[in-house]
């Protein structure tokens, strides 16, 4: 079987660990999930994830269904560089703080923008009122101070190496810059660490997220 990474790239934690493994090159089978033909409510997906969410990793049947979950026993298992997933217990603590508060800031704020402003009027839900669309920004506005506050005068969110932290948070950053409005324009900071972390990633950030983009493009076209 080998070890079967099961992901979509329009998810920001499927990208995140699809990031992840060709980054460090590490042996796997992709299996994209194609999420609008329902591939993720298969009988046979939902044996291995009953809640039908990407990313799922499946290692010779050893099944793993939440994304820092999936990188964090890769990164141990296979021995990747020590800055993605650092061994010294006070640096991974910070790493592991960011990833537990990123479920709950950056990445419900900025879904709730791209989900809400990009997608919803595509699936039949209502627009939404000026004033809803500034309270979403509002709260994106809030989730990006907060990464600027981390950063301090840092390279990167926990230090001036790369980590697990950076590559999932930058995917919530990026999801709506797909929107209209320019939401670095009050926050530089986060800006040029985009910048940073793409260049560190590229190929593979500029790769994924071309296909990401693709995948928004053809939404609603026909």
């Amino acid at each position: 079987m080998g070890l079967d990474i099961y992901y979509n790239p329009a998810s920001q934690p499927s990208r995140s660990v699809a990031m992840f493994v060709k980054l460090n090159k590490i042996e796997h089978n992709d299996k994209v999930v194609n999420l609008f033909k329902g591939e993720n409510k298969t009988p046979e997906y939902l044996a291995m994830n009953p809640s039908h969410t990407v990313p799922v990793m499946n290692d010779d049947g050893f099944i793993i269904c939440q994304s820092p979950a999936i990188v964090k026993y890769l990164a141990d298992k296979c021995k990747t560089a020590d800055h993605w997933y650092p061994s010294d217990l006070k640096k991974r603590a910070k790493v592991n703080e960011l990833l537990d508060w990123q479920h709950t800031n950056i990445r419900k704020h900025g879904s709730g923008v791209f989900f809400n402003i990009k997608l919803g009027p595509l699936f039949g839900l209502p627009p939404m009122t000026p004033e809803q669309v500034d309270e979403k920004y509002k709260e994106l506005d809030g989730s990006l101070t907060l990464i600027e506050g981390f950063l301090k005068d840092q390279q990167f969110l926990c230090g001036d190496e790369i980590t697990i932290a950076d590559l999932f948070i930058a995917n919530e950053v990026l999801q709506p810059t797909m929107c209209e409005r320019d939401i670095y324009e009050n926050h530089p900071k986060v800006k040029a660490w985009m910048d940073r972390v793409r260049e560190r990633l590229n190929p593979v950030w500029g790769e994924m997220v071309g296909v990401f983009e693709q995948i928004v493009s053809g939404i609603g076209s026909g």
